[in-house]
């Protein structure tokens, strides 16, 4: 199977429309990761040439259409084909149109196509063809495979109405925004209208900061570099002979109020209102209006039932959930046996939930903090050395070190607790490879360390696998104000002195969120143990 492959039609787009399904089914068979699309019709039943492979095309009704249905017929499929439909020689006046190659950013290996000139080529020998694609498209391997479509007969009435020979309106400078996490079939229509618009300049405002957070599992979200490169392939691949400006904003705006050059805005029916208010403030400040065109959002067909039901980064987002996001790494110095994961998470995350499953899945809990908890006992090494550091007013009646009130000294001193820390967690760390050795003895599997200073701590190398629990900020402090009885201004306190979620995500294998309702958890977790399974070439248990 092919990674990458062209597909070129010459079919009259007539009959073009009534094939797509076909055709994209039929290329899945064949390229298993990005297919090129390029509309020939002009090439039809014509004799082929080095100087005439790319024929300039006229920007149409119909035109937009196919390319639509192209992307949301892939999107149908769920196989997670990325079709990428060229547009740099689709233009609204093709006999003053100079087509230029194509630089795509793929490695093409296998062509696809329905022209029987082309297989005659082919047929010739490969180097024919060869010399003939690397006149339009770059990046063609020279040992290209060949896989002729069969199309059927080309039905001899046009039933198209007149919008459909309906020229499609282009500007010279064209803007659109969005966070453009995961680049999906939505991006990629926004993307496309955008291109199909523009004639010189696309300005891309693409999210970042504060923006973010208002997105559903934002601390998933791809770096902002990843972000604005996807978006820079994908332009530069289906149109590379317009300027393209990404942009980082930081507010509903962006350049859209600043640069007076603009003439059109690409909106989906979700950000209409946020193209309207665009309007409002560059009419304030004495601009022109831009015309806005609005896309229709796409119906996502492969939805679970906590998903959108339009596709979207949230639920691509929610997908990776309980999957591994992070390759694991080899770790001889703690043999294989018990395979041993570590699952962290800060207060109020649901780690001792996800322990909990974990259990009854099979795994052997060793409770860090409850072996903190062991580390603080009166008669021990660190009881007397927390005592001497922090006086004789943390030991209760009964002797014990009261772990309240020595809460309260250092979540309010971050030396303090760091002096705390270097304490007591050499000692949990002592107790806690004591304990694995206990459950290998009597041939335990696997082993689930809980602990929610596992990084701070640097215990994450006593693991093969760091699994991270966590929730949104808002939803920790409200779980800390009805569990610990604390204040809002003390649950942030506690946070605070935490590393973030979304530094424990970067150094997590598997992240976990359990922040709906219950069942929604389990599901992760039960994705994550099936595949645990299978990473340790065990079967997978029953479910929860």
């Amino acid at each position: 199977m092919a990674k990458t492959g062209l597909l070129i039609l010459t079919q009259p787009l007539s009959h073009l429309r009534t094939l797509i399904s076909s055709l994209v089914e039929e290329a899945s068979v064949v390229v298993n990761d990005t297919l090129y699309v390029c509309l020939q019709p002009a090439l039809h039943n014509q004799h082929l040439t080095q100087s005439k492979l790319l024929q300039p095309l006229l920007c149409t009704r119909e035109i937009q259409s196919i390319i639509t249905d192209f992307y949301l017929t892939g999107s149908k499929a769920c196989n997670n084909l990325d079709i990428r439909v060229l547009l740099s020689h689709i233009c609204m006046n093709p006999s003053l149109h100079t087509v230029v190659p194509y630089d795509l950013k793929k490695e093409v290996s296998v062509l696809l196509t329905d022209s029987a000139n082309l297989k005659d080529v082919w047929t010739s020998g490969r180097s024919s063809l060869t010399d003939i694609l690397k006149t339009s498209f770059n990046n063609v391997k020279v040992d290209i495979n060949f896989s002729l479509i069969q199309t059927g007969a080309v039905p001899v009435h046009n039933n198209l109405n007149s919008e459909s020979h309906e020229i499609v309106k282009t500007y010279p400078n064209v803007v659109l925004g969005g966070t453009f996490d995961r680049l999906h079939t939505g991006h990629k229509l926004l993307l496309t209208e955008s291109c199909l618009r523009c004639e010189n300049k696309l300005t891309v405002g693409i999210t970042d900061g504060e923006r973010n957070k208002k997105k559903s599992l934002w601390e998933l979200m791809e770096p902002y570099s990843d972000r604005e490169q996807q978006v820079f392939n994908f332009v530069t691949d289906v149109k590379p002979n317009i300027i393209l400006e990404a942009v980082k904003i930081f507010d509903p705006f962006g350049p859209t109020i600043t640069d007076p050059n603009l003439q059109c805005i690409i909106v989906s029916k979700e950000t209409k209102a946020g193209g309207e208010q665009v309007n409002e403030e560059r009419l304030k400040r004495g601009m022109n209006a831009l015309d806005m065109i609005i896309i229709d959002l796409v119906d996502d067909s492969c939805h679970g039932v906590d998903e959108e039901s339009k596709i979207s980064s949230s639920s691509f987002r929610k997908r990776l959930l309980g999957t591994l996001i992070k390759p694991v790494q080899n770790r001889p110095n703690i043999g294989k046996s018990p395979y041993r994961i570590a699952v962290t998470g800060g207060i109020a995350s649901g780690k001792s939930n996800v322990c909990s499953e974990l259990q009854k899945l099979g795994a052997k809990i060793v409770n860090c903090d409850l072996l903190g908890h062991k580390a603080y006992v009166k008669g021990t090494t660190a009881h007397s050395d927390i005592v001497r550091e922090f006086g004789e007013s943390i030991v209760g009646e009964d002797g014990e070190i009261n772990r309240q009130k020595l809460g309260q000294i250092v979540f309010n001193d971050k030396t303090k607790l760091n002096k705390l820390n270097s304490i007591v967690w050499p000692v949990i760390r002592k107790l806690a490879e004591d304990e694995i050795l206990e459950h290998k003895t009597v041939g335990v599997e696997i082993v689930v360390l809980e602990a929610a200073v596992l990084f701070e701590a640097g215990w994450d190398d006593m693991v093969h696998e760091v699994w991270t629990a966590f929730v949104s900020e808002e939803e920790a402090i409200k779980r800390i104000t009805t569990r610990n009885k604390l204040s809002q201004e003390d649950a942030q306190k506690r946070i605070n002195s935490q590393i973030s979620n979304v530094a424990r995500i970067a150094q997590s294998n598997v992240v976990i969120c359990p922040q709906w309702e219950f069942e929604v958890t389990r599901n992760q977790l039960q994705r994550a143990w099936t595949l645990l399974q299978q990473r340790i070439n065990k079967n997978p248990q029953t479910k929860l």
